[in-house]
């Protein structure tokens, strides 16, 4: 049965649950969501009465979560509707199963497709009643006239479909057991032998969850082309079909909610001068006035400094700028919504390239450009909430989308870079002089900060040789880390996309001193914060390292030579 057949007309019983979707989503959309539940909940009460969720309780048990081997079943629900539909379904963190669990999965599908029918089934009701209990106690809230936040709202609308997703479970799993299970002949089992085959060559340990979705679209359309295996269970493919329609409109109402960022200053063409004070406006969808959002300011694609936390009331003002920044026309500020009530999805938004020039503090300030809001009477006072902790950069699980820059940018004093000079040239100074002078050396105090951020030593390491080889991969997660290793402060790794491949280098360390190497974050990958497994190879011994880093602070190890 083709794709097309999944997505034709329905059936009685589908069509009395269509009406009912429809009787749930029909509805006038407005600008609080809030209102939305509260006409969701008197168009259609049936689910929300305390006696139905009683009956459902009693037959189904109390929600229980899914372990990891459980969820992969979900994967056979709706493979043709993407990779977003995964969002909610699995937990977040996981990108990822191996490829010895999907070809399981697969196996299952082809040689017991009835068996595999009534385990989605399963799994299916239990998913749809962690929704349904989700939705229904918000709705309690709702319908009490409880106080109910703007995120709790925005989670019944997309928790809802549970009540509706289990009748088709349940219908599933009544009507698989009377299936007979299909046959599989010899010609059948080697197409399937040879399409496993080719994920082993294709993937040596894990699969992105991604990758897994199409592999069993794939292969499900393969059962389809061979007229065997779960393709030919009639109760599954009646399944997938009105769980794909509820699927679809689910997606749809995640999207609908979905918060939007929109920096309208600084503009292409605009001029921050230092030292006045600076200016912020933008622009929110489905955005509370009482959300905050972060800034940072970005030379090309490096946070160089963190301008602040600020209620979302379209316009922050009298931000001071690091005054060693230099001029340039290479500037963008990056606005990033902190806890998004849609955890799969975070708002953001990196301005135009816009200038930085610098004029005499004793000078008077030039006319500014005048920054209006949208609605100034409703503008207040920028509230600037103290630095987030761990737990609110955690929110920013997005990597932001910026042009990339061949070599990263360190933002030097002009006034530390002078000194450095003068060192030099008293270093060769006191070289060419031939006097046995015997002075008290004063070794270099540890690194503390780096470009903004703070540096903190989590190990202390002594090696035999002044020449090490260290080899670095992304620690527990692929997820987007993008960063640099510095080597004394000279960058020797720049701007690497951190994967699980072991990437291989050689230091030369300065004998004479502690050296310190550490590790800084570009972004936050989807995950923060970013974290690389480091292997410093001595001869033949060899230390394993975890260096965490955020936007806002850098770890790293001193490494001695040995005299």
């Amino acid at each position: 049965m083709g794709k097309s057949k999944h997505l034709g007309l329905l059936c009685l019983f589908l069509g009395i649950l269509a009406i009912q979707a429809t009787a749930m989503t029909s509805v006038v959309v407005t600008e609080d969501p809030i209102e939305v539940s509260k006409k969701v909940i008197s168009d259609d009460p049936t689910p929300w009465n305390e006696a139905e969720y009683k009956s459902i309780t009693d037959e189904l048990g109390q929600p229980r979560e899914l372990d990891k081997m459980e969820r992969n079943y979900l994967l056979l629900q709706s493979p043709w509707l993407g990779t977003e539909y995964l969002q909610g379904v699995f937990d977040e963190g996981v990108n990822s199963i191996p490829v010895e669990q999907l070809l399981d999965l697969l196996n299952l599908a082809t040689n017991s497709p009835v068996q595999t029918s009534r385990k989605l089934a399963e799994i299916s009701l239990r998913q749809a009643l962690l929704e349904y209990e989700e939705a229904y106690e918000i709705a309690a809230n709702l319908k009490s006239d409880k106080s109910v936040a703007y995120e709790e709202g925005i989670a019944f609308l997309q928790n809802r479909f549970g009540y509706l997703k289990l009748k088709t479970a349940k219908k599933l799993l009544e009507e698989s057991g009377k299936t007979e299970k299909p046959g599989i002949d010899k010609k059948v089992s080697k197409k399937v032998s040879d399409r496993f085959r080719s994920l082993r060559r294709k993937y040596s340990d894990q699969i992105p969850l991604s990758n897994a979705l199409e592999e069993v679209k794939a292969f499900y359309t393969l059962l389809e082309e061979v007229v065997s295996g779960l393709a030919v269970v009639k109760p599954y493919t009646d399944f997938t079909q009105t769980i794909t329609e509820l699927n679809e409109v689910q997606l749809r109402e995640r999207k609908h909610w979905r918060s939007a960022l929109e920096i309208t200053y600084p503009r292409e063409g605009s001029v921050w001068t230092i030292p006045d004070p600076a200016s912020i406006q933008w622009n929110t969808e489905n955005l509370p006035a009482e959300k905050t959002i972060k800034f940072y300011l970005l030379r090309n694609n490096t946070v160089i400094q963190e301008l602040g936390v600020f209620k979302n009331n379209s316009l922050a003002d009298g931000i001071r700028l690091n005054s060693t920044l230099p001029k340039g026309d290479n500037y963008r500020i990056m606005g990033i919504e902190l806890f998004p009530a849609d955890k799969f999805h975070t708002a953001k938004y990196a301005s135009p390239y816009f200038t930085i020039d610098k004029r005499d503090p004793e000078a008077p300030a030039p006319v500014e450009e005048v920054v209006t809001a949208p609605e100034p009477e409703a503008a207040e006072e920028p509230v600037v909430e103290p630095e987030p902790d761990v737990v609110e950069e955690e929110t920013i699980i997005e990597e932001v989308e910026v042009v990339k820059e061949e070599e990263m940018v360190t933002v030097v004093p002009e006034e530390v870079e002078e000194e450095v000079i003068a060192e030099e040239v008293i270093e060769e100074e006191k070289a060419v002089e031939e006097e046995e002078i015997v002075e008290e050396v004063k070794l270099p105090e540890k690194r503390t900060d780096f470009d903004g951020r703070s540096i903190t030593y989590v190990k202390e390491l002594e090696v035999n040789s002044k020449i090490v080889q260290i080899n670095l991969w992304d620690h527990g997660r692929q997820d987007g880390d993008i960063v640099s290793i510095y080597l004394n402060g000279y960058p020797i790794v720049s701007k690497y996309n951190l994967t699980y491949q072991k990437k291989g280098f050689e230091l030369k360390l300065d004998p004479s001193q502690p050296n310190d190497l550490f590790l800084y974050a570009h972004n936050l990958g989807r995950f923060p914060p970013n974290t690389v497994s480091i292997e410093i190879i001595d001869g033949e011994s060899s230390e394993n390292i975890v260096l965490n880093s955020d936007l806002s602070r850098c770890e790293a190890v001193l490494i001695n030579v040995k005299d």
